[in-house]
């Protein structure tokens, strides 16, 4: 293992561990410094050119977790992603044009790094739970159902934020206004899970129940969209969350998903090809930019921890 240079060390461990400015830099200032060690010597997949008609996206969502509470008769295969967070899944895979996509969205990262579709349904718009703080799975499912009505010659991704936080279950009550990496403001109620865990101030193992269950409450909704829809479908991720685990040979643990780190675990997602008997009949056409200025799109973000 590699030490860090005592300069460096030191003032990682000046820095406080508490919930503040500082503590946003530390764990900054952390992923920036394991980032050129980690290592990608693993093959990753590309989004738009596998095949499938249906493309479900479970955020944020652990292989080895999908892979315990795989409700499929078809086992999960474990592949890496070529992203470690949202806004590189959609800049590497879906930055260009796709005529013949449809993209339904929770997250609203589309709106600031999607590329051009035949229709982008920001679901985050207008289906937000107010008080979870996030769009339910079950919101998802009518809206995903509703859309493959209307575009039936597409190709349909449909991106859930579950198992991302907020949680949304029993297990995460307590937890109050979770966030994301990079995500600490001075006026926040709450400071994240993320920050907790990384200040050794939560319990790792209720951080995990909640993720846990997270998942386990959008399945029954993701198995009733694919139940609804025909073609080819597969269930996937757009990548994997660390619990405190090092991604490189610093010896420095990194809790959530940092961007631009092509960590082999963090990049660890499921992806499940499931039976079908007949494939959708897929034309091109038109399309339209899924970036968008509204104005609720920087209030979604921070609620579900990016800002």
């Amino acid at each position: 293992m590699v030490s860090l240079p005592e300069p460096i060390a030191s003032f990682i461990r000046w820095l406080p561990s508490e919930f503040s400015t500082a503590s946003v830099l530390k764990r900054e200032l952390k992923a920036r410094l394991v980032r050129p060690f980690v290592r990608q010597d693993y093959e990753t997949i590309s989004y738009a050119d596998r095949d499938w008609d249906t493309l479900v996206v479970l955020d944020a969502c652990r292989y080895d977790v999908f892979e315990a509470n795989n409700p499929f008769s078809v086992p999960a295969e474990r592949v890496n992603s070529n992203a470690s967070h949202t806004s590189d899944f959609l800049s590497k895979n879906f930055a260009g044009d796709h005529p013949d996509t449809v993209y339904v969205t929770a997250s609203p990262q589309v709106a600031n790094h999607g590329g051009d579709f035949a229709h982008v349904e920001h679901v985050w718009r207008d289906g937000w739970d107010e008080e979870t703080d996030t769009v339910l799975p079950e919101t998802m499912t009518d809206r995903a159902l509703d859309v493959a009505q209307t575009y039936p010659e597409k190709r349909l991704i449909v991106h859930y934020m579950q198992p991302h936080y907020p949680f949304i279950g029993e297990a995460g009550a307590d937890l109050a206004a979770q966030g994301s990496f990079l995500d600490g403001r001075e006026d926040r109620a709450y400071p994240s899970a993320w920050e907790r865990l990384d200040a050794g101030v939560a319990d790792e193992d209720q951080v995990w129940d909640a993720y846990e269950e997270n998942l386990q409450r959008a399945l029954p909704a993701v198995e009733r969209l694919v139940e609804a829809l025909d073609g080819k479908t597969v269930v996937t991720s757009d990548h994997g969350n660390l619990f405190g685990e090092r991604v490189s040979p610093l010896p420095i643990d990194i809790y959530g998903h940092p961007p631009g780190i092509a960590d082999e675990e963090l990049t660890a997602v499921p992806w499940v090809e499931l039976p079908f008997e007949v494939r959708r009949e897929i034309h091109g056409g038109e399309t339209r930019s899924a970036t968008t200025d509204d104005g609720d799109v920087e209030e979604r973000l921070e609620s579900l921890g990016y800002v």
